[in-house]
């Protein structure tokens, strides 16, 4: 049983061969691997199919360009072998599976990217709230610093007032006569004591309570 073949424009087959990029040659590379090629997937095909082909004609590889085109309009082509698309299928296998590996690590670089960018905007946010706690901070220490210098003016401003009264009193002697006076009244407190327990001496011309004061009671005929 004769295989299907598919004809396709001889400029076609040329540029697939000779690397000419003007035509496209997806539709013929799809035919002879039977596989619905993508953009990924064209130039795998590309490179196993013109393995084949080469394999099958090797004069081809010395021919030019134009001595290929000289081959004719078009040309016939058949799908590969079982055999060789059974090797085909199997680096497809391995395409597919890599590119599932990719897609599956594209989908966690995408999630990881949302997370850290939701990270992000949470680490800002923490950092705002940082800074208002920090400017509050700022502004209470400032205010207590504001407080306690004003109580330190005022409490140098008493302690020089009253350093200033110290000098006065120095300067004036206040506090020395003040010391003087209560000596002297110390001294004067043991000479009380002393009258309350003696009689006192009595001073010339005290007439003890009788009358005439001015008189000698002893020179009184009636003594």
């Amino acid at each position: 049983m004769s295989e299907a073949r598919k004809i396709f424009p001889m400029d076609t087959f040329v540029a697939y061969l000779k690397g000419d990029g003007s035509a496209n040659v997806t539709e013929m590379l799809g035919y002879l691997t039977q596989k619905d090629l993508d953009a990924d997937s064209v130039p795998f095909a590309a490179a196993l199919a013109k393995a084949w082909i080469y394999e099958q004609h090797p004069e081809l590889t010395k021919m030019s360009k134009g001595q290929v085109v000289e081959l004719g309009q078009s040309v016939s082509v058949a799908p590969m072998p079982v055999k060789a698309k059974t090797e085909v299928d199997e680096v497809f296998a391995k395409l597919a599976d890599y590119k599932g590996q990719i897609n599956a690590k594209a989908a966690k670089i995408d999630e990881l990217t949302k997370a850290l960018a939701a990270k992000d905007a949470e680490i800002a946010a923490l950092a705002a709230k940082v800074k208002e706690f920090e400017g509050q901070k700022k502004g209470e220490a400032e205010a207590l610093f504001v407080t306690t210098e004003a109580r330190i003016v005022e409490f140098t401003g008493k302690l020089e007032a009253l350093l200033k009264e110290v000098d006065e009193v120095k300067k004036t002697g206040v506090v020395v006569a003040g010391v003087a006076g209560v000596a002297a009244a110390a001294g004067a407190a043991p000479a009380a004591e002393g009258a309350a327990g003696a009689p006192a001496e009595v001073a010339a011309g005290t007439d003890f309570g009788f009358s005439g004061g001015s008189q000698d009671p002893f020179a009184d005929s009636n003594w």
